[in-house]
């Protein structure tokens, strides 16, 4: 039997290193355009098993609380705390000529990010994520798209989330 595959290679190279502050731990936050809207602060979380968004976001992007679809569920984090969703919503996602629907678990917050991306996402798009590397690639109509993470903010995230709670209007920028 003959199967059809796809023949674009991800590959990473040293040079896409080049712009990273070394020695580094950082997580992989990244700025995508979600709904319309530039959204910065993405986690890209390859152990996440939902996609998640903060309400608080959805209301900054103009979109009603009445999209989302009523429903709770418990989310149990890496350390066992456990959180309530408000419910779910579908919102589009562009990255370089692909548009995808994701559906988001919507929480009333979130440590210090305001989007994170798991496994249905980087799934979905065939994401490639490399931490040592800090960005992320995937195959699109017009080739492999590289994002590259934002050391910066994914160091302030890091360190936000180690302090006492903030406000949630100190966390959130869109």
């Amino acid at each position: 039997m003959t199967t059809l595959t796809d023949q674009r290679v991800i590959t990473f190279y040293e040079d896409d290193r080049l712009h990273l502050q070394d020695r580094h731990h950082d997580g992989l936050i990244i700025t995508l355009f979600i709904a319309n809207h530039y959204v910065p602060r993405i986690l890209v979380d390859g152990g996440s098993s939902v996609n998640i968004i903060q309400v608080d976001v959805l209301k900054k992007m103009n979109i009603p609380e009445t999209e989302i679809t009523p429903r709770s569920s418990i989310l149990i984090g890496f350390s066992g705390e456990t959180k309530n969703t408000l419910g779910d919503i579908k919102l589009p996602i562009y990255i370089e000529g692909v548009n995808s629907f994701q559906k988001f678990c919507v929480i009333d917050n979130l440590s210090c990010c305001n989007v994170i991306l798991g496994w249905p996402w980087i799934h979905e798009m065939k994401v490639v994520a490399l931490t040592y590397h800090q960005c992320i690639k995937l195959p699109t109509l017009l080739g492999v798209a590289k994002i590259y993470s934002d050391q910066a903010e994914a160091r302030n995230c890091y360190t936000s989330s180690m302090k006492p709670a903030a406000k949630a209007d100190d966390r959130i920028t869109i």
